[in-house]
């Protein structure tokens, strides 16, 4: 049980995010904003920003900078962790590979998985398929795991992976120095295909040939949204949302990139501003229905 309920959780600290958490601060509301990478490093990417009301001829780094310096001046919770799954309930339940939180309303402004899903991905989830080495590696010791991963983060798993198992296969798919690993931390440039197995993972498929594996940790800046939350209704491959921003699930509401094109600033920051009034809007019925 967490030791304080939110009123809105926010999973994702892009733009739709940030405009999500500062309104809520502003309607004072108690915003947890689940935050566990440098705020949009998509973003941040940006050379220049040009069609943004206000702003011209602003760096991506540089709008992303004031637009966090304004959510942050309203003191959301920051909370730098991923979210790995969120469970409904009386109120929602968010775990992440350091904690659990509760909150009554949930915003997911989670952006896009910018890579295709591996072949087996799906299938193997749970069955030697996993997005967490904190919370899974346990289950991996004295046996051979692989880990792909999109970030830089993924080093700090490596290495613990390397603490409890075999031998650890590190396929980073990001540019720049790595460390130097322990001995059974292997680094390998093939590119995954595919995710290969019977009834568990058997295999690692690559462009150049195939790694023997009983585990494949993968580990993206943002997860599957299906994956964090079952029975989320997709359209495609993007959350499918109404006008007010509200999902298939009661409570759930979900802005930005993840609700699918155009992937543009102006439309997200709208669509975060949106989700959190119909979040609030969300709570105050619930309020009156549990009124005497």
């Amino acid at each position: 049980m967490a030791e304080k309920v939110f009123d809105i959780a926010v999973v994702g600290g892009g733009p739709a995010g940030l405009s999500a958490a500062l309104t809520g601060r502003i309607r004072n509301k108690e915003v947890a904003l689940f935050e566990h990478l440098d705020f949009s490093q998509k973003l941040q990417k940006a050379h220049l920003v040009d069609n943004y009301p206000g702003l011209p001829q602003i760096t991506g780094k540089g709008l992303m900078q004031q637009m966090a310096a304004h959510c942050l001046a309203h003191e959301p919770t920051i909370i730098k962790e991923k979210v790995l799954n969120i469970y409904p309930g009386e109120v929602f339940t968010l775990l992440t590979p350091a904690a659990t939180y509760e909150a009554k309303a949930v915003i997911l402004t989670t952006g896009v998985v910018a890579t295709v899903l591996f072949a087996g991905e799906k299938e193997f989830l749970g069955r030697g398929v996993s997005y967490c080495a904190t919370c899974d590696a346990m289950f991996y010791k004295d046996k051979n795991v692989a880990v792909i991963s999109y970030t830089a983060e993924g080093e700090h798993e490596a290495t613990y992976l390397g603490e409890l198992c075999r031998q650890v296969y590190y396929l980073p798919q990001y540019k720049g120095e790595l460390p130097r690993f322990m001995e059974n931390v292997r680094v390998v440039t093939d590119k995954p295909r595919a995710i290969k197995g019977d009834s568990q993972v058997e295999e690692l498929a690559t462009d150049q040939g195939a790694l023997a594996v009983d585990g494949v940790f993968i580990l993206r800046q943002s997860d599957p949204v299906e994956n964090v939350l079952p029975g989320l209704e997709l359209d495609g491959e993007v959350i499918r949302v109404g006008r007010d921003m509200a999902t298939s699930i009661p409570g759930v509401f979900a802005a930005g990139d993840c609700t699918g094109k155009p992937w543009q600033i102006a439309k997200a920051t709208g669509e975060g501003l949106v989700a959190v009034l119909s979040a609030i809007g969300y709570l105050e019925s619930k309020a009156r229905q549990a009124a005497p």
